[in-house]
């Protein structure tokens, strides 16, 4: 006997841009697969502050407004159904940081990367006969960083080291790449983008990328458990900025992008940014600090506006404690105050009902870019997914930044 599936709650908005002028009031049509079912709708600012929880019959209309620039969320429940979630921004243009730049935020950042200047580099390069093919070698890449860590990352380079465009990635959140996943991400590239081009996919972790599936998840929860945390996110925030995971991934990923991009096999001219999530906000942070990258594209960034939630406006990535618990911490690792630093072209993404990556958020780091730029709402859509068109822009957007479209 089949399942029976729950019913399900659909929210609209009365406008297909989503977007909406200060003053105004969306409207939200609210109905659900049997209609005259009482459920709850509540009106937040992003997931953050509550500006309104009713009690209503489907189907049914409500009207809301954002007194700020901002995003508005509007999410009904009701018994044994499928949450209904719909987003509308009001005057995203006018987002901005709720807290300012640290006073020695640049100086902070300058002192570090001189600090990893001194240490040396120690780059270890081991092919991968399996991953490797007959035009490209494949190789697991090392390099030391500060405090005595490791910074990993496989590349992928042309046999004849004929120059070609690079394609730099870094991961979303999570246990990170094993062996198995870097021909993915080239497969993927290879799919999208009209020749096949060099690729560097950083790891996310101060460890040797696993081979196999249980060796991945043996040294995952050992490297939490000796950091004595359940999310490495954390490691550090209570010592500062120096102690924690984002400085030290950070520092290692820029020793690893300037190792790469003097390699032969490498054009200089053409090194691009490609992640999303955890590696959108790191593509912001590398963007900045990498001269070398000329383009990022940064889809649904994290870690955006870490003090949004202080004005009520959104949570930091998620409402996980220690984000706002060392929001002063997170303010040398937040992407709104690197952004200013950026002068290339960014493409970025947010979705408008994303409860993982605030559009809010999104928007503050996005007006805070300095360079050519471009970002695509995906109104309907969360953290994950878009529009059918929303991967081949991402994909074309990239092609063109590595040069690959012809005029």
């Amino acid at each position: 006997m089949e399942e029976e599936k729950k019913m399900t709650i659909e929210v609209v908005c009365d406008r297909p841009s989503h977007i909406y002028r200060l003053g105004e009031k969306a409207k939200f049509t609210i109905t659900t697969t049997v209609p005259g079912v009482e459920v709850e709708a509540v009106f937040t600012a992003d997931g953050e502050a509550e500006l309104g929880r009713f009690k209503v019959v489907t189907p049914c209309t409500l009207k809301q407004t954002l007194p700020f620039p901002g995003v508005l969320r509007c999410t009904v429940s009701g018994p044994d159904m499928e949450v209904g979630l719909a987003g509308v921004a009001f005057d995203p243009g006018a987002i901005r940081p709720v807290l300012p730049e640290p006073e020695d935020f640049r100086e902070f950042w300058n002192n570090a990367l001189a600090k990893q200047e001194k240490i040396p580099a120690d780059l270890k390069i081991e092919e991968l006969p399996d991953l490797s093919d007959e035009t490209f070698t494949v190789s697991l890449l090392e390099c030391s960083t500060v405090d005595n860590f490791k910074c990993y990352a496989y590349l992928r380079l042309p046999r004849d080291k004929k120059a070609m465009p690079l394609l730099v990635y870094y991961e979303g959140a999570g246990m990170g790449m094993r062996q198995e996943h870097f021909p993915l991400h080239c497969q993927n590239a290879d799919k999208w983008l009209p020749e096949r081009v060099a690729q560097l996919a950083i790891f996310t972790h101060p460890y040797r990328p696993p081979v196999t599936k249980e060796e991945h998840e043996k040294a995952h929860k050992e490297y939490l458990a000796s950091s004595n945390t359940e999310s490495y996110w954390s490691i550090g925030l209570d010592k500062g900025p120096e102690h924690t995971y984002f400085y030290r991934s950070i520092l290692g990923s820029v020793r690893m992008i300037n190792l790469v991009t003097e390699m032969e096999g490498v054009d200089k001219k053409r090194i691009s940014y490609l992640g999303a999530s955890q590696g959108g906000g790191f593509g912001i942070f590398l963007t900045a600090l990498c001269p070398q990258i000329n383009a990022a594209s940064c889809g649904v960034p994290a870690f955006c506006d870490c003090g949004g939630f202080l004005a009520g406006h959104h949570p930091c990535t998620s409402t996980s404690s220690y984000f706002r618990q060392y929001y002063q911490v997170m303010r040398y690792f937040d992407p709104a105050n690197f952004a200013p630093m950026i002068k290339v072209p960014v493409y970025m993404s947010c979705g408008f009902i994303d409860t993982c990556c605030q559009p809010s958020g999104v928007y503050a780091v996005y007006n805070e870019l300095q360079g050519n730029k471009m970002i695509f709402n995906k109104t309907c859509h969360g953290h994950g997914g878009g529009p059918e068109e929303y991967t081949p822009l991402f994909w074309y957007w990239t092609a063109c930044h590595l040069g690959l479209c012809k005029e």
